[in-house]
């Protein structure tokens, strides 16, 4: 099941009768794999916001982590923490989300000395394993 807005995954979670195997772009297919319904995160993309004078971008779970550089890029920015593609080492392949890189913190060598990518979240919407859609932080931050 591909969702498309953030109500259908609260209630597709929600209303689950068994396990769900979460995905994103579909790059990182190991650890402990879930016998469940697939429920595909992918219909959940874009850019909602990007604000380049005041360093912020609001993105969906399934926008591919490519699309966000290219915006990015444009403006002359990028992600600080740098995330790590895990396809070649991983052999897999698909394309790395926004989403998958949160949940994971997936940070590259920069992580050392500019910090995770936890660390540059000043907030986050999702959906917890009840189907409560949770809101923590927000866009502002003072001080910068």
């Amino acid at each position: 099941m591909i969702v498309k807005t953030e109500q259908d995954l609260a209630e597709a979670v929600k209303s689950a009768t068994g396990p769900l195997r979460i995905q994103g772009g579909g790059t990182r297919n190991i650890g402990n794999p879930v016998d469940g319904d697939v429920l595909s995160t992918a219909g959940l993309s874009g850019i909602t916001l990007y604000e380049p004078g005041a360093l912020t971008l609001v993105a969906q779970a399934g926008t591919p982590v490519a699309e966000i550089e290219a915006a990015l890029d444009v403006e002359n920015q990028r992600l600080a923490f740098e995330p790590m593609d895990h396809r070649a080492l991983l052999g897999t392949k698909g394309a790395p989300t926004i989403g998958g890189v949160v949940a994971t913190n997936a940070s590259g060598p920069r992580r050392i000395s500019v910090g995770a990518c936890r660390d540059h979240l000043l907030g986050v919407r999702f959906v917890d394993g009840a189907g409560t859609i949770i809101k923590n932080g927000g866009r502002v931050m003072k001080n910068v």
